[in-house]
């Protein structure tokens, strides 16, 4: 599926003076992995509910498949949309309401798909295999007695598990400590057939994973790149109130100081040690990091 934006504008009252988007012009392709980024207000949850059909624009467009949505509201079938694509909202465990995380996670693919339970038995064992669950403490435990990141695999797995086309996550690490938004964006990374839309705050998270980074401020597009662009559009995020990703703004800074790698790097780890190791920049390890941190606290 493909999706566009033709100069969307969106506000929730009509009376009201102020957009919550304006003149938002977008293009989605299939198998994209996109990060759409920007501070609290810029319009980011309205734009992935305008994604999602669940609202509609006040103002413009949205072709899905080349076909308006406008006509789709018309002849009653955005729910054919809102099937191919999968939305998970900030914090979807609060919304769980089943008596087993295994109920939880067949929910969807019951209600929408004509599959005896033997064969939905064997989709949820080969997902969760994939998500390092096991389909037996799944059957035994109640969605509310699992873990914080535990919680959040298992909303996204009852999302996957309906093979979306598009999947829209807002915010899907918000809450979780180190080691959970690590495995959880190590699974979001593996949906090779799923095309990924990722709202959030934090692009430091999603940056090694996405092909694409869009910014909002108040409610309008002030950037549509591709992830090697990022490094050359740091002012645009600052002036926007966009936090730019910091081992964006250390390559930057690299570059400005005459030293050019190789290559371009997109987690932190990995642009420290291809420092200390390769290069010989700070031949002595503990002096490459100091500087590091140090030209962080100059930056925070």
């Amino acid at each position: 599926m493909k999706i566009e934006l033709i100069d969307v504008w969106f506000r929730y009252d009509t009376l009201a003076n102020d957009w919550a988007l304006k003149d938002i012009n977008l293009k989605l392709s299939e198998g994209e992995k996109v990060v759409i980024v920007g501070p609290a207000g810029s319009g980011k949850t309205t734009l992935i509910q305008l994604l999602d059909a669940l609202i509609l624009p006040t103002k413009g467009d949205i072709l899905f498949d080349g076909i308006s949505v406008g006509a789709l509201s018309k002849k009653k079938k955005l729910s054919t949309i809102r099937r191919r694509t999968g939305l998970l909202f900030q914090f979807p465990e609060h919304q769980f309401f089943q008596e087993s995380a295994y109920e939880e996670i067949c929910f969807g693919v019951k209600n929408f798909f004509d599959l005896d339970n033997d064969k939905i038995e064997s989709m949820v064992k080969d997902l969760l295999a994939s998500f390092g669950m096991d389909i037996d403490m799944i059957k035994r435990v109640s969605p509310f007695n699992l873990s914080s990141g535990e919680k959040r695999k298992l909303a996204l797995a009852s999302v996957i598990i309906m093979s979306p086309e598009f999947l829209i996550l807002d915010e899907p690490t918000a809450g979780l400590d180190a080691p959970g938004r690590h495995e959880l964006i190590k699974i979001i990374s593996s949906l090779k057939d799923t095309s990924v839309i990722v709202v959030t705050h934090n692009l430091d998270d999603f940056l090694g994973i996405a092909d694409r980074v869009i910014g909002l401020s108040k409610g309008c597009k002030v950037l549509d790149v591709q992830k090697e662009e990022t490094i050359n559009f740091l002012q645009t995020m600052e002036d926007n109130d966009i936090m730019p990703p910091l081992v964006i703004q250390i390559q930057r800074w690299l570059l400005d100081k005459g030293i050019h790698l190789d290559q371009s790097y997109w987690e932190m780890e990995d642009l420290v040690t291809r420092l200390k190791q390769e290069l010989g920049i700070y031949p002595n390890g503990d002096s490459g990091i100091t500087e590091l941190v140090s030209f962080k606290d100059k930056k925070h």
